[in-house]
């Protein structure tokens, strides 16, 4: 099976468009080249914080495939690759290893409520159709309505050794913790939550897939190499920094806000998908 080693910080890349809602794959590559540049450790491309739950799975491959080719194997991509049913997904996660992404991560379908043994279906058979491919459960209960059970995740584990790890944003520390013991050390245990970052590394988590990150990577860089360090105290301190952070970028209407906040910075990430708007003067200032 292709190897990978997932670790540290991860950002939720997000999606730039062109004044036509269109994605901007040149403003997209240069923002890549920024995030590699201020230190982050892998790149998480089309979810949540990159739309690409609203976007078409042909969207979907020109993120991952931009992502993917404008790292070229600098880090590990993984490629957001889950859909409302098995055929996207499967598709998707096909084309993902194809382009050479580092590995797959799948939340699961979402509005339709899944038992158990669907569930266990549904990423079976993604992980059969790329059987040398890495994959990760994604879990995000409270968008997609359908919670990864730690016996649901052991049972797939069990079964699929290409099914490596979880990316966990229930934001629930007690379920994290879960993960960890039940799966023990062979299994990979991301939290997905900035606010949890230094709980979830203390409890066994090696790594966080981030939205701070798309706008500050060298906090999170700087925090989590704090913690690797030995430097708890530094480590709390910046985890406190980044609960600000995340508050102030969550003000006003979803996900544009970090795009707002990158333009401060020079960065061109700019642009929305409909529903999606912009955020008026009073939510910038």
């Amino acid at each position: 099976m292709q190897s990978l080693e997932l670790k540290g910080v991860i950002p939720a890349v997000l999606t730039p468009y062109n004044a036509d809602h269109h994605i901007d794959t040149q403003a997209l590559k240069a923002y890549v080249d920024f995030l590699i540049n201020h230190g982050v450790h892998g790149l998480f491309a089309a979810g949540t914080n990159g739309e690409g739950m609203l976007l078409s799975a042909k969207e979907k491959k020109t993120l991952i495939e931009t992502i993917t080719k404008q790292a070229a194997g600098r880090i590990p991509v993984i490629a957001h690759t889950g859909a409302m049913n098995s055929e996207e997904t499967l598709e998707l996660t096909r084309f993902a290893q194809e382009v050479g992404a580092s590995g797959a991560a799948i939340v699961t379908p979402w509005y339709f409520a899944h038992d158990e043994e669907s569930l266990y279906r549904h990423y079976g058979l993604a992980a059969q159709v790329c059987p040398d491919f890495p994959i990760f459960i994604y879990n995000l209960p409270g968008n997609a309505k359908n919670d990864m059970k730690p016996g649901l995740v052991k049972r797939l584990r069990e079964n699929f050794a290409n099914i490596i790890g979880i990316k966990d944003s229930s934001k629930d520390l007690n379920r994290l913790c879960e993960y960890i013991n039940l799966m023990g050390k062979d299994f990979t245990v991301i939290v997905g939550t900035d606010s949890l970052v230094v709980p979830a590394l203390l409890m066994g988590a090696v790594g966080v897939v981030s939205a701070v990150a798309d706008v500050y990577p060298e906090v999170m860089v700087k925090m989590f190499n704090a913690f690797v360090s030995g430097n708890l105290e530094e480590a709390v301190r910046l985890q406190y920094v980044v609960i600000n952070l995340r508050d102030a970028l969550k003000t006003g209407p979803y996900v544009t806000p970090y795009k707002a906040a990158l333009q401060m910075r020079g960065v061109n990430v700019s642009g929305y998908k409909p529903p999606f708007r912009w955020p008026d003067e009073q939510e910038l200032s």
